[in-house]
């Protein structure tokens, strides 16, 4: 549990800036598995985008198709391999662009709140993102290592261009406390 939180604070503290920084998206952040919700969408035959579109709006964000596509394809290859990796990471572009969107009582958007300015009629404009994402795998102690059925599917999903970012986290001292945070990108077969 300790070791989830350090490498948690390390994306959102040191790993997300360097992104933004050095790659020029304008969001990157963690999702905490809000594609388990998703699992029965694929044993029904109404499938639906919006249903997928929901997790970026409840970050305050409209996905782009292609973004979008990608997503959907990555929850849709987790979910039949049965593999839950530790959350997905979002790096997002904003295109300029924002898409007026009617809000209803059980809409994501009810739940959270967004300092976007909001307009008569319960309608929210969100920025409209472009963008691309990885999967995060956390790995605590030593000899931390992917189990056979997590390497097969990641390795399918680095094959459709969906990197795997592995982060292990070791603590050194719990007296003083002294960790060791590594991250490794995985675009390759593992």
């Amino acid at each position: 549990m300790i070791g989830e939180r350090l490498a948690r604070s390390f994306i959102r503290n040191k790993l997300a800036p360097k992104l933004i920084k050095n790659e020029g998206w304008s969001h990157v952040l963690l999702s905490n598995n809000d594609y388990k919700n998703h699992a029965w969408i694929w044993n029904t035959k109404l499938f639906d985008f919006d249903n997928f579109r929901e997790d970026f709006v409840a970050h305050g964000f409209y996905p782009s198709m292609k973004l979008l596509s990608k997503y959907t394809l990555a929850i849709g290859i987790l979910n039949q391999s049965y593999c839950t990796p530790d959350g997905l990471l979002l790096k997002l572009r904003e295109t300029g662009e924002t898409k007026k969107l009617k809000v209803r009582s059980w809409s994501p958007l009810s739940r959270v709140r967004i300092e976007r300015p909001r307009k008569p009629g319960n309608i929210y404009e969100l920025p409209a993102v472009e963008g691309d994402l990885e999967i995060v795998e956390i790995k605590c102690g030593r000899q931390a290592k992917l189990m056979t059925r997590q390497k097969e599917t990641y390795n399918n999903l680095i094959a459709k261009e969906v990197p795997l970012r592995i982060i292990k986290v070791r603590i050194v001292s719990f007296d003083l406390n002294r960790y060791l945070v590594e991250e490794h990108k995985y675009e390759r077969f593992l």
